[in-house]
């Protein structure tokens, strides 16, 4: 690795922790660094008895002679302010002794020597020094002149689909993460490596950094574009690293194709696996292995799963986002005041904290060809919206790579409900499986997939296993889909007449008949003939007895009658009449005021028997009422009290005494005896009398009680203890002795938000700082 470096591939933050490395080797001493742009004049610090040794490091892009002067002389007033036993002024520039003495004087301190200003001769010679160095700093030679040949010499970029420039992108802004030691660990242990995950997350280069790191070593890369090239190639007495870049990708994933290649794969990475002087380096999007294995035992085999790692954004973190993003604009070539207008507001946090973020969409929207001829102030708002609608990650893989099942499934998922549940592995979030499966096997034959003569369980366990960890992800008993963009990409694909219509000849509940019908009659909105025919099919499929499950009364009947109105099918009230859905709906009490009105007097007051059923829900409002069994809960009554303003007639006057009979029971019996230990009594009272407001403000009047006097006196009594207590504390210097037991002092700026401190630690000052030297 004993080569002249420039130094250009790397960005000033990774310039800075290489001359930390090296400084520390050379001195045998350990230096703190500091972030950028909140350094004070110091890039990385070692503190003993004797004194302070301060590095400060300067590495810019295209900078010039001038420029590091003009810097060395802004450093000039910290020196003096930090007034460090030993100071040293580190440059990628080459420096001339007369450059070196102006530096010198530039800066002005006495700790600063010639001997202590190192440029680019004397950073290589250190480098040369302590090889130790040179091989942990991986950017230093990853994308370095040498290894980039070797790369290319040896058809990696030619067979991952990569050209020079667009390598040498790709390893210049390569950030390491948790994927590079486990990836290697495998590869190392196993002599095999299958990495897998979903589209534009960076398999294909972490593929190419493991390549490099392998050939720096001396060992001989051969990137193969089929199997039966790596074993012409195979040399057995070599060192080799053979990588296939996304391996099932070039072959059909039928039982018949796979059967002609299988078999040699699998053979391969036995053949490797037997072999110390063998590395093997295989890509693959989750989904096609997945529906790879499921027509091929050679692919199924526990030793091949053994040698799988897959990749995904979870490895990812706030900060490891942050340096993507930084790397890439580092080294776009981006015009500098696209970059800046960027940097201004809150849009570098926005685009690392997008749920959308994604490697593969920050690579494209920093590809300075693409926005050569753009505004650069419209630069961040088209980043932006690059994210929240990232289709074209998902549009290919899609269409393309996985099977008409697994399109299907997804479009399930896009109907299914997530939900919060118990489940074995505790509190679970998400589309339960067995609800999916349902629907699912339900959809198959609307979408015309023919069966392929496996069981349904069998299928339906197949397909999920086709897009498990590329398109969703299985947790316990729950589906989810891997990212909201996903989601995201699905909402415009449904919304099309044709799968409209096939998806409400599949549903199977009243959830998916409801979701369904919110879709198609947002889509289809100025279109009535078209929401016409779904409304009706939807109908259709709910009078057959296909779909199932129950849904409160207040969710199901206005689906019921905006699917009658507009289908146009009023015969389907007779059928209700008679008690078709009798056992679909239960009664919250609570929510009826709203739906009466619009029985009896809103939009649904045309339909047949429409007035009767909302006089047969003012009785069962008026029992619910009076023929208490238990005395109703406080909450209960005050959502009541905010409801019955949006029934637009007098209610009974009956119905009126019973809710303040009922309403004063209730407040009568609140205790705050019975407040759990795990409430806060002062927030449980405040609820209670926020309640009690709502019930007197839709009566007019004050509730004959006197609780609600009692309650106040106790809320304040609570107050006042909480003050005194607090006070004490302040009297006594608690509040001193915790902050410096905490190691922090009084006069110390308040801590990060938990919101942002949250992340991984790295929190907006943070990301600033790093962001700063781009606007040097």
């Amino acid at each position: 690795m004993a080569e002249q470096y420039d130094f250009g591939n790397l960005s000033p933050i990774e310039f800075e922790a290489l001359v930390a490395d090296l400084m520390s080797a050379e001195l045998g001493v350990r230096f703190e660094t500091f972030s950028e742009g909140a350094d004070g004049g110091i890039d990385a610090r070692h503190s003993s008895a004797t004194g302070n040794v301060i590095l400060q490091a300067k590495h810019y892009r295209n900078s010039t002679w001038a420029d590091l002067e003009t810097s060395a002389k802004r450093e000039s007033p910290k020196v003096h302010r930090l007034n460090p036993n030993t100071y040293y002024f580190l440059t990628s520039q080459k420096l001339t002794p007369d450059r070196k003495f102006a530096l010198q004087c530039h800066l002005g301190h006495p700790s600063v020597t010639v001997s202590n200003i190192l440029g680019r001769t004397e950073l290589n010679a250190l480098i040369r020094k302590h090889s130790e160095v040179e091989k942990s700093n991986i950017k230093l030679w990853l994308s370095s002149a040498a290894v980039l040949q070797r790369l290319l010499t040896n058809d990696i970029a030619v067979f991952t689909e990569a050209t020079k420039e667009g390598m040498e992108r790709v390893l210049k802004v390569f950030v390491a993460n948790p994927s590079l030691p486990k990836a290697a660990k495998i590869l190392k242990k196993q002599h095999c490596l299958i990495v897998s995950g979903p589209p534009g997350v960076g398999k294909t280069t972490l593929s190419q950094v493991l390549a490099a790191e392998y050939s720096e070593e001396g060992w001989e890369l051969v990137a193969i574009s089929s199997i039966e090239k790596g074993y012409e190639a195979f040399h057995p007495e070599k060192k080799q690293v053979f990588v296939f870049d996304d391996f099932l990708g070039k072959i059909k994933l039928d039982a018949r194709s796979l059967a002609k290649d299988d078999a040699k794969i699998a053979g391969f990475m036995r053949l490797v696996s037997g072999r110390t002087t063998k590395r093997f380096i295989l890509t693959t999007r989750k989904y096609i292995l997945e529906t790879a294995r499921t027509v091929s035992e050679a692919l199924d085999d526990d030793q091949v799963e053994l040698t799988e790692m897959i990749l995904d954004l979870d490895v990812y973190t706030r900060e490891i986002k942050a340096r993507i993003l930084y790397n890439h604009l580092y080294h776009s070539g981006l015009e500098e005041s696209a970059i800046a207008a960027l940097l201004g507001g809150d849009t570098v946090s926005r685009i690392v904290d997008h749920p959308h973020y994604m490697p593969r969409i920050v690579h494209w929207m920093t590809d300075h060809v693409r926005f050569r001829d753009s505004d650069p102030e419209e630069y961040p708002r088209a980043f932006i919206q690059a994210l929240d609608n990232p289709e074209k990650v998902w549009e290919k893989p899609f269409q393309h790579h996985i099977s008409g099942a697994a399109r299907v499934m997804l479009y399930c998922m896009f109907l299914s409900r997530r939900e919060t549940f118990f489940g074995s592995g505790g509190i679970e979030k998400g589309i339960k499986v067995e609800e999916l499966r349902d629907l699912f096997e339900s959809s198959l034959s609307a979408f015309s997939i023919e069966r392929d003569g496996t069981v349904p369980e069998s299928r339906f366990e197949e397909t999920l296993r086709e897009i498990k960890s590329s398109f969703i992800v299985l947790q316990g008993g729950t589906v989810n889909f891997i990212n909201p963009s996903v989601q995201d990409f699905l909402s415009r694909r449904v919304n099309n007449p044709n799968i409209l219509d096939r998806l409400a000849r599949s549903v199977t509940t009243f959830n998916n008949a409801a979701d369904l019908w919110k879709v198609a009659s947002e889509y289809f909105n100025g279109k009535p003939m078209k929401s016409t025919q779904i409304a009706s099919v939807i109908l259709l499929q709910i009078k057959s007895g296909a779909v199932a499950g129950r849904l409160p009364l207040e969710d199901l009947a206005p689906l019921l009658g905006d699917l009658i109105f507009k289908s146009e099918r009023f015969e389907f009230t007779s059928f209700l009449r008679g008690g078709g859905l009798s056992t679909t709906a239960w009664i919250n009490e609570v929510e009826l005021p709203s739906l009466i009105d619009d029985l009896m007097f809103g939009k649904y007051s045309e339909l047949q028997h429409a007035q009767a059923f909302g006089r047969w829900l003012r009785l069962q409002l008026f029992k619910y009422l009076s023929k208490r069994d238990y005395v109703l809960e406080i909450e209960e009554l005050g959502l009541l009290a905010d409801n019955l303003p949006m029934y637009r007639e007098d209610l009974p006057e009956c119905i009126l005494e019973k809710f303040e009979e009922a309403a004063t029971e209730s407040i009568d019996s609140l205790e705050s005896s019975g407040i759990t230990g795990h409430e806060d009594r002062e927030t449980a009272i405040g609820t209670w009398l926020e309640q009690i407001e709502k019930i007197e403000g839709y009566l007019g009047r004050p509730v004959d009680s006197w609780k609600r006097s009692e309650l106040e006196g106790e809320k304040w009594s609570i107050q006042q203890l909480h003050e005194q207590q607090m006070q004490e504390f302040k009297d006594s210097g608690g509040l001193r002795r915790s902050s410096s037991s905490s190691g922090e002092s009084l006069n110390s700026p308040p801590p990060a938000s938990p919101s942002v401190a949250a992340r991984s630690g790295f929190s907006n000052v943070d990301l600033r700082n790093m962001f700063s030297s781009l606007r040097k």
